[in-house]
């Protein structure tokens, strides 16, 4: 039993971690969908941070099942022991009713001492004597487990009324969930049939997102293979000294775990092929994340390391770009750039401020992770 319990907490532990994250998401999608009301057409940009809120809202409504599903189990296994609980009792108090009909035909002091002097022998009267000791000790003990355990069924039945409440007020939280989900899909439903209408401003945004990727990708590209010929190496990480070694191994290490490059915001366009709503055949190929947050939100290094590259590409500001051993962390759309070529950062250290678009009054950061030429999916980097 008690390794149920210890089960249960560890559980709720983890869906309470998963919740308020959740929370905190919804929290930010709306923040952020309030400064864009007075856009007066829709955008990818709002329709990425409101579907963010929707799936952050499913991933709450799921959380709830599964607290749900657990306060149940737990309700069940109370049901059980109070089952256990009231048997044992029965048990007992038929037991002590026994000895009380024996204690009451043998309840004067002059009867106990005529069944001990009726013993053949002293030794068979001195046993007789710790007999009817054991008897009156055990009839004592009874008494104090029958108390000891209706203590404890009252206490179980308070858990079980507590642990009833509980499961009544997290389904009102999921039925209230399920209709702001409604609420969001409907309005997203309307978002994208606006967007329809603006299909050639969306097909110019899309060519615009698609051409900064490229230009990213190819200058990242050219720093590498440049890399590559001063090192005068195939694998232009086989010259690593110790040190950058011994970087690349603990940022390896730490995958999953590494911070965010942002305090606060929420991943609006994800790694690889994003479907653009409304637009039959279209989609963006992303080759890492794009993180919208708060105006005036401060960028961060992921990670120690040095900084490889700082440059700008036309309609995407500054980027930057860490190594951390063979590993490359990339930060693009960076304003108020704080660091250049060759400084070596700390974990955490601000390098700039992610751009924040006048129309949309949201800033957005691009973020990559690298691996000598080949691209990873930032998210199975970074913190859950």
């Amino acid at each position: 039993m008690g390794m149920h319990l210890m089960l249960y907490g560890q559980d709720r532990n983890e869906l309470e971690r998963k919740k308020q994250k959740a929370f905190d998401e919804i929290k930010l999608a709306r923040e952020l969908m309030e400064k864009t009301v007075a856009e007066r057409s829709s955008s990818l940009q709002q329709l990425g941070i409101l579907q963010k809120g929707i799936n952050s809202r499913d991933r709450l409504i799921q959380a709830l099942e599964e607290e749900i599903a657990l306060l149940e189990a737990e309700i069940t296994e109370a049901q059980d022991q109070i089952r256990r609980l009231e048997a044992q009792n029965k048990k007992n108090k038929d037991e002590y009713a026994r000895m009380i009909y024996y204690a009451y035909k043998n309840h004067t002091n002059y009867e106990k001492l005529m069944y001990i002097l009726a013993g053949e022998t002293i030794s068979q009267s001195y046993q007789r004597y710790k007999y009817l000791k054991y008897i009156a000790d055990y009839r004592k003990s009874k008494a104090e487990e029958i108390e000891h355990l209706i203590a404890e069924l009252e206490k179980k039945r308070e858990e079980l009324d507590g642990l009833r409440n509980e499961k009544l007020d997290l389904l009102e939280s999921k039925e209230s969930e399920q209709v702001k989900l409604v609420a969001q899909r409907n309005q997203r439903s309307e978002m994208v049939t606006e967007l329809q209408k603006q299909e050639k401003r969306l097909r110019r945004e899309i060519e615009e997102k698609e051409r900064i990727a490229r230009e990213l990708e190819a200058e990242i590209r050219r720093i590498i293979e440049e890399e590559a010929r001063r090192l005068n190496a195939e694998n232009i990480y086989a010259s690593l000294t110790p040190e950058q070694e011994l970087v690349g191994n603990d940022f390896r290490r730490n995958k999953g775990k590494l911070p965010w490059p942002v305090d606060r915001g929420i991943i609006t366009a994800g790694f690889g092929n994003n479907e653009v709503p409304g637009l039959v055949g279209s989609s963006i190929n992303n080759n890492g994340i794009d993180i919208n947050s708060a105006p005036g939100t401060k960028v961060r290094a992921i990670f120690e390391g040095e900084v490889t590259k700082v440059f700008a590409i036309l309609g995407a500001n500054y980027t930057v770009l860490i190594r951390h051993g063979e590993y490359l962390s990339v930060y693009q759309n960076l304003v108020n750039v704080r660091v250049k070529t060759g400084d070596k950062v700390l974990t955490k250290e601000i390098l700039g401020e992610a751009f924040t678009d006048e129309d949309h009054q949201v800033a957005m950061v691009h973020f990559e992770v690298w691996q000598e030429r080949n691209i990873l999916n930032p998210e199975d980097w970074i913190s859950k």
